[in-house]
């Protein structure tokens, strides 16, 4: 049986955290979203976060969260 650290959570497959390696990785969802039942799943099983509603400016923001760590990058 395989536990929660062992399941990619990202579509994409080649996502690992540079701080400690983990694939249990969330995308960062910014703006506002439209709360549906697809989305609340996506929250509960780790799939995504909701990062805000910061846009990008002179700098770009992490697009991914790291669920073991917390690192975002």
């Amino acid at each position: 049986m395989k536990n929660d650290k062992d399941v990619e959570n990202t579509e994409d497959a080649g996502v690992v955290c540079p701080r400690c390696g983990s694939r249990n990785i969330a995308r960062i969802f910014r703006g506002m979203p439209a709360f549906t039942e697809e989305l609340q799943r996506e929250l509960d099983e780790g799939k995504v976060i909701l990062g805000g509603c910061e846009v990008e400016g002179i700098y770009p923001l992490p697009r991914y969260h790291c669920n073991d760590c917390e690192e975002e990058f």
